[in-house]
Formats: structure tokens, C-alpha cells, sequence
């Protein structure tokens, strides 16, 4: 007999729901072991779960991280974060959050974690208690004092710094310090697993009935969960005289997590934090004594009605008097362009070529466009904004696109979240198909986005139509040449020929840019990757260097020893520029979807001359691969047109750039597969 427990603990500020299918058997075996499992619950909480600042045991001076983390660079011994609630008469309800870490720095490469940065929001946040200390090896306490915190100003924010000295292997460094928010719309995200193995990880909360949070985050492993009510003394009295309090009911949790192993990286993850335990809480409502609950979430209609009245969002692009110098000195070459595209297209280079991105991302600006073009500077909502007055000024369409950018986190398009978003792009349209702009880059054509914003998934704030989107962009596409000669021992004389297009041209002239030597440049770098004695006899970029929005050209005449001479055989890799990688036949099994930014092909043609006094033996065999879903192909063949000359044709295709973790092992296969195909060798016979 099956039994379905439902345990469910439901409080005005919280929901939780765990269901567990078991048998008899099993919830008799529960039960048994409950008594235990307390225990040694209580065990660990003693040992773990109330550490005090500045004092360390040589037990864990000595520390080491077990299993499969023992070669770590740095084991964070104990990390905790409690969420209180305070309520001022004068500023309402405040969040007091009390942060403590301990972390052993093993090895040098953990050295940069000795530098620490806290920014808050000095208009709604405020640091105070903050203590550091380092624990050194043989058992030396070296304190902080105020003279090494340091406080820098960045705008609206403030930034508190510190530096622990003399850091040596085996180290533990300390800190600890209190954050008051009156912003109680967001605590700060705790994630109980991180990029080093964690002894400790523990999360505290104390909330207050009135205050309704939805969780985002992931539960965890947890030794210690306990989610209980507790009645205390707080706030705002309703119906009394002010200067009373009310026991009100809070929700109190406790959860923490022992011994988490470091997240483990896998190539091609794009938001990691998605699949680490974490807490992630943002308000959904307000219910006071005797009043009317009050949503914070509305939903998108009124979210983008909002912020097209926002002075640092709608109402910059909107309104003339924000943006009219602007206009002004972009019109002439705006209205002189013929066509949509190029007036856009003019719009976007006006604002690359005059406005400097500052290095910040956001999605409301700082100032109107017009004191943004004066200061010559602006984040990426202020240059974007610049370009959304433009376009709307020459009468084309176009609206805000929010994103969160790569490795931020997916966005949630449930709930009305402001906050997950971390930047602006410009949406429009060119013959009914979508053309994203991220102006920041003079060198970046638009129609192509910063990597980084290519997230999948937005929010264009459409006052008429508000909505979310595919960010997609065109297939990114590369072409090679390869004209190659070999001589009888074996050695090769090949000339480039390559076409680059979309980001494979923005990458190229990234690379033209930073090249030192001929070796540095585009293609030639992944050449002399596979091959490290390859000669370079000339180097040439003959088309596209300066127009961004074009393809990219290059040529290139190398000395590759892509030959080997073995008694009466030569053998010859006609691939000499990779493909793929091999980064995706990392591990057996893949715990992460594979996520790619931007559909890609490449394609590789190479004419070899038979080498003289030899005739062909061997070619690799053609093939054709199509993945299962239909997302990725890959096409090869070899033929020789007893001429003289072999011809070698290869080509792959993405399509699609999501796949889900459990179609790993289809596309690792496709993968090992065509990396057998470009390591694959041309076999001659010496002619007898």
C-alpha cells in the first residue's frame, strides 16, 4: 500500500509543500529513525551552526577539503546569512541582514579572494559592524582596524573594500558585517553551493506575517530545515497607540547544507546559478492588520506602463525636450540614408561613434540623452535609450528589449521581475524579422548584440504590446580555403583563403586589433594551435577590416607540417583549422543543459596536390551526420579527380543552441565524430 504524505506548513508570509510517495515498510523504517536523524541534526548544529567571530580552533586551521575536492585552491569553512525585519516609524519596514564567512586560501591561486568589495546602494543601504581578521597558520590573529576599509563612490553606490595582509598558504581569512535595506522588495540571494567545496552553509530567516514572499530558488540537500512559527514582539501596532508593539507571528527558517562539493563547471553552461541551491525570495504582497492586501507583483500591462512614465526610461526616449540636441546633430546623416535599414543602421552609428560606453549595464538610464551626449559617456540603457529616441524621433518603430544578461540567470516570465534584468536592447523590425541593437561598439555591426545579452529569452516594453521574445540573431558563418602542397618529405605549403561573417568577423577584428605577430591573427592562432612549428610567410586582410557591418576577409601563405613521412607512406591532416573543439567530450554525464549563444556554420574546402612520386592509397571515407532533433549536421566527403588533386569538403551546422542535459550523450557523439572526421589523414604510397 502506497501512502502520499503532504506536508504542508502555509503562513500568511509563506507556502511550503513537500509531497513524498512511500510504502508501509518504508514509513514505519521513517519513523524509527527519526529519533536519530534529530540527533544528529542537533549534532551538527552545535559543531556548525553557531560559530563565533574571531575565535578558530587549530581543528579547523587544519582543515582540508574531503573526496574528490581535496586538490581545491580554497575551502570555505562556514558561510551564513540571517534575514531580520526592523520597522522605523519614519522609514516603514527595513531589512537587517548579518553576513559571516570563513575561508582557508590553500593554495596561491586563492589569493584573490584576500580582496573583498561590498557595493550597496548608499540611498537605501547602509554597511555597519563590519569586522575582518586573518588566522594565520601557526595560529597568529592579525585584525583589521577602520584605516583599511575603504570607501570608493560609483555613482549611486557606495563600495567598501579590504585587503587581509600577509596571506599565506593555509590561511583563514574572516569577515563579518550587517546590511540594513530599506528596500525590502529583494533580500540578498544566498547560494549554499559554490565555486570552491563549502564545509557550512547556512540560511536564516525571520519574517514577519505581514509580508508575503514567493521563493525562486532551488532547495537544497538540507541537515538542518526547519520552517516553524514563532510569535515576538515587532513593528507597528494596528488600532493601539504608536509607541506599542504587537506580538506578531513570523515565519522562522533554518536551513543549511554540510559538505557541498564545488560547483562543478562544464563547458557550454550558461547560467550556472539556475542549478545551485539557493535561496531567492522576492515580496509578492503586503497584508496589514485590518487592511486590504496589497500585490507588489501587478503584472507586464502596468510594469510597462510604469516605466514608460519613468524619467530614466519611457519618458527619455519619448519626450523631445529630453532628447532633442541629440536629434539635432544625428538628423543630417539619418535622413540622408534611403530605406528603413539604413536609417536605422545611420541612427546606431551616430550613437557609437559619439557616445563612450562606461562599462555598466542597467536598464534605466542615468540622465536624459541629451546631458548623456553632453557628458559624452553613459551606461547601456543610456546609449541605447539615445539610439530608441532617434529611431523614434525618424519615425521607425522600436521599443525596449530587457534581458538578463549570459550566466545571470534564465529570467522568470511569470512574475513581473524588474530586477532580473540587466540590460537594454533596442527592438525593432527590417521586413517584418526582428534587428536587435546594443549600441556600444563602433565595431560592432547592428544587428548583433554583445555576446553577453544573448540570453534567449526577453521582454520588449511595448506600451501597446508589451511581450516576450525570442533574442535571436542570423547564423554566425565562416568559410575556409585551404590550397595545399606537399613536397616528398612530408612538408606542407598552404595558402588561406577565408570569408568571416556576423560573429565570427567581430571576433577577427578583435583579434586583428590585439595581434602582436602574424601568429596572433584570426585563423592563423587555431592553426598554430594544432600544429606549433607552423612558419607564417605573409598574412593579408583584404576586405572588411573597417566596414564592421561586412564580412571579413583574410589570406594567409603558411609552412603547417601537417605531413608525416613513414616509410613508403606520407600521411597528410587536410583539416588544419579545427572545426570543433573537444570541450563537449569533457565527462560521461552531463548535469547542465548545452547552451550555445548564436546559431554557427563553418565550412572547410581544401584542394590538395599529390605530392610528387606518389599516388593516392587512401581517403577518408564521406559521411553525412544529422543529430536526432535535427539541430546540428555535419557533412564530409574526400575525392580525388585523378588529376592530381583531391578535393576535401566539410561542413557543420547548428541550429539549434539549447539542448537539455539528457540530450548530451546524442550530441557528444556527434561531436566525437566529427572530430574524428578533422583529424582524419589522406594516406599516399610512394609510386614504384
Amino acid at each position: 500500500m502506497v501512502y502520499l504524505i503532504r506536508a504542508i506548513a502555509f503562513h500568511p508570509g509563506w507556502c511550503f509543500l513537500v509531497s513524498i510517495c512511500i510504502s508501509r515498510y518504508m514509513l514505519l523504517r521513517l519513523l524509527g529513525l527519526l529519533p536519530a536523524l534529530l540527533f544528529s541534526t542537533l549534532l551538527l548544529a552545535q559543531e556548525y551552526g553557531d560559530v563565533k567571530f574571531g575565535k578558530i580552533t587549530a581543528e579547523d586551521l587544519a582543515a582540508m577539503p574531503p573526496g574528490k575536492d581535496s586538490a581545491a585552491a580554497a575551502y570555505i569553512l562556514y558561510d551564513r546569512l540571517d534575514l531580520k525585519f526592523d520597522y522605523l516609524r519614519d522609514k516603514g519596514p527595513t531589512t537587517i541582514e548579518e553576513f559571516h564567512t570563513r575561508v582557508k586560501l590553500i593554495t596561491p591561486a586563492a589569493f584573490d579572494r584576500a580582496n573583498v568589495s561590498l557595493r550597496y546602494n548608499r540611498d537605501v543601504e547602509a554597511i555597519s559592524g563590519l569586522k575582518a581578521v586573518i588566522h594565520l597558520p601557526d595560529g597568529e590573529r592579525i585584525k583589521l582596524s577602520g584605516k583599511d576599509f575603504i570607501r570608493e563612490r560609483d555613482g549611486d553606490y557606495n563600495t567598501l573594500k579590504f585587503t587581509f595582509p600577509q596571506v599565506t598558504p593555509g590561511a583563514v581569512i574572516e569577515y563579518t558585517y550587517t546590511q540594513r535595506s530599506e528596500n525590502i522588495l529583494i533580500p540578498t540571494r544566498f547560494a549554499f553551493q559554490r565555486d570552491v567545496p563549502v564545509r557550512w552553509s547556512e540560511y536564516t530567516a525571520f519574517v514577519p506575517e505581514y509580508y508575503k514572499y514567493v521563493s525562486l530558488g532551488i532547495s537544497g540537500n538540507y541537515v538542518v530545515n526547519d520552517v516553524k512559527t514563532t510569535r515576538k514582539p515587532w513593528g507597528p501596532v494596528f488600532r493601539k497607540v504608536p509607541t506599542a508593539h504587537e506580538r506578531v507571528a513570523h515565519q522562522d527558517i533554518r536551513w543549511a547544507m554540510q559538505d557541498v562539493p564545488a560547483f562543478e563547471y562544464q563547458p557550454y553552461t550558461n547560467n550556472a546559478t539556475d542549478y545551485l541551491p539557493r535561496v531567492r525570495l522576492q515580496l509578492q504582497s503586503v497584508n496589514y492588520p485590518g487592511e486590504i492586501a496589497q500585490p507588489v507583483f501587478s503584472n507586464w500591462k502596468e510594469t510597462v506602463e510604469n516605466l514608460t512614465d519613468h524619467r530614466n526610461f519611457g519618458r527619455a526616449y519619448l519626450n523631445r525636450s529630453n532628447y532633442k540636441q541629440v536629434w539635432e546633430a544625428a538628423e543630417p546623416a539619418i535622413s540622408a540614408a534611403e530605406g528603413v535599414q539604413a536609417r536605422i543602421d545611420a541612427a546606431y552609428r551616430y550613437v557609437c561613434g559619439n557616445l563612450r560606453w562606461n562599462g555598466s549595464t542597467s536598464i534605466f538610464g542615468t540622465d536624459s540623452p541629451n546631458q548623456v551626449l553632453e557628458k559624452g559617456e553613459g551606461n547601456s540603457a543610456d546609449l541605447n535609450l539615445a539610439l530608441l529616441a532617434l529611431l523614434h524621433e525618424a519615425g521607425i518603430p522600436a521599443y525596449p528589449l530587457l534581458v538578463s544578461l549570459r550566466d545571470q540567470g534564465s529570467p522568470v516570465e511569470i512574475y513581473p521581475i524588474l530586477t532580473q534584468f540587466d540590460h537594454l536592447l533596442v527592438y525593432t523590425e527590417v521586413e517584418g524579422q526582428p534587428y536587435l541593437l546594443d549600441a556600444n561598439n563602433a565595431g560592432r555591426p547592428p544587428g548583433l548584440p554583445r555576446e553577453k545579452a544573448l540570453n534567449h529569452r526577453g521582454w520588449v516594453a511595448d506600451p501597446a504590446h508589451p511581450r516576450w521574445v525570442d533574442v535571436f540573431v542570423p547564423q554566425a558563418k565562416q568559410i575556409v580555403m585551404a590550397h595545399i602542397g606537399l613536397d616528398e618529405a612530408g612538408a606542407s605549403q598552404i595558402k588561406i583563403e577565408s570569408k568571416l561573417n556576423s560573429y565570427y568577423a567581430l571576433r577577427g577584428r578583435q583579434e586583428l586589433s590585439r595581434m602582436d605577430s602574424p601568429l596572433d591573427g584570426p585563423l592563423v592562432r587555431e592553426i598554430v594551435a594544432g600544429f606549433p612549428e607552423t612558419q607564417v610567410r605573409s598574412h593579408e586582410v583584404t576586405h572588411g577590416v573597417d566596414d564592421p557591418s561586412g564580412a571579413l576577409g583574410i589570406t594567409a601563405e603558411l609552412d603547417v607540417p601537417a605531413g608525416m613521412v613513414a616509410d613508403d607512406y606520407l600521411y597528410l591532416q587536410p583539416v588544419v583549422i579545427p572545426l570543433l573543439d573537444d570541450e563537449l567530450d569533457d565527462v560521461e554525464q552531463r548535469l547542465y543543459p548545452i547552451d550555445f549563444p548564436y546559431p554557427w556554420q563553418v565550412n572547410y574546402i581544401a584542394n590538395i596536390k599529390v605530392p610528387e612520386g606518389y599516388a593516392v592509397e587512401e581517403l577518408p571515407a564521406s559521411v553525412r551526420l544529422r543529430s536526432a532533433d535535427g539541430g546540428m549536421a555535419a557533412f564530409y566527403s574526400a575525392s580525388d579527380d585523378a588529376n592530381g588533386t583531391i578535393s576535401i569538403v566539410f561542413r557543420v551546422n547548428l541550429d539549434q543552441t539549447v539542448y537539455p542535459a539528457d540530450a548530451y550523450p546524442m550530441l557528444r557523439d556527434m561531436y566525437r565524430r566529427i572530430i574524428e572526421l578533422q583529424e582524419a589523414t589522406i594516406v599516399f604510397r610512394r609510386a614504384k
